[in-house]
């Protein structure tokens, strides 16, 4: 609580409405990319497999941002050219934080188990930890490019 009085102080309120959008936007397309990256990542590189995920997750997240977060609906090729070039320098920042991730973070999983009143366990399901981490650090670390470069840049009032 006391970081989003900070956050308040610091942000207008049009732009903390605008963040809030955008995080509701990121989430979503978020897990776009990560359902993608772990289905393709079974049968292709995971670089391969990040870009994919990646890809559909950006043109899910230019409509979404472009009529709810900045509520624009004007059609114009040299924004989505600007948003293009964003997503092109961000999406190259992901994949290689997430190959970078990937060689830091230790390969293990997270297995979801549950033991029965005789004591057995059962695994319900398991995760790639490593994988996991890595999308999720790699998202973090392309969220703060891609909200100033989108109200900056792409989508601002020119």
């Amino acid at each position: 609580m006391p970081i989003l009085i900070f956050a308040r102080i610091l942000i207008s309120r049009d732009t903390y409405i605008e963040i809030t959008k955008f995080s509701i936007v990121g989430f979503i397309c978020f897990g776009l990319d990560l359902g993608v990256y772990y289905l393709v990542s079974q049968a292709a590189p995971t670089w391969f497999a990040k870009a994919i995920g990646f890809g559909i997750g950006v043109f899910a997240n230019y409509n979404f941002n472009k009529y709810w977060t900045w509520g624009q609906r004007d059609k114009s090729n040299q924004r989505f050219a600007r948003y293009i070039t964003l997503y092109g320098l961000s999406g190259l920042v992901n994949i290689l934080s997430n190959e970078l991730f990937l060689s830091i973070i230790p390969n293990i999983e997270m297995v979801f188990s549950i033991r029965a009143v005789s004591g057995s366990i059962n695994e319900l399901m398991a995760i790639k930890a490593d994988k996991f981490f890595a999308v999720v650090l790699a998202a973090g670390v392309t969220m703060v490019i891609n909200f100033v470069g989108q109200k900056k840049w792409v989508f601002a009032q020119r």
